[in-house]
């Protein structure tokens, strides 16, 4: 869990600091971090990227039936630099993706 440091003021005492849990990706259920696990797992390289190939491996490990067009439509989706690669900034759009067409891990 990321920690932060937030501070406030207090009546007379100056800065008081908070150290509070901030959640990484906040709107993630365990279902996505399953998903987020799969995909680094078929980073083949290593590179901490995923590349269409990889992608491809990885809609066809969630069951899909078309898994190049999966890959192809998530990499279009994902891809903000468009660089041809899903960086782990991307990861968040890519995993919505994925839910969003009803993939999850068997």
């Amino acid at each position: 869990m990321v920690q932060y440091e937030t501070t406030s003021k207090s009546p007379g005492n100056g800065l008081i600091r908070h150290s509070t849990p901030k959640a990484a990706r906040p709107f993630f259920t365990k279902l996505a971090e399953l998903i987020i696990s799969l995909f680094r797992r078929l980073d083949s390289n290593k590179d901490g990227r995923l590349s269409r190939q990889e992608l491809k491996n990885a809609f066809n490990s969630l069951g899909s039936k078309l898994p190049t067009y999966r890959a192809f439509t998530g990499l279009y989706q994902a891809d903000e630099n468009r660089d041809g690669h899903i960086t782990e900034e991307e990861m968040d759009k890519l995993v919505q993706y994925a839910l969003r067409r009803g993939y999850h891990v068997r």
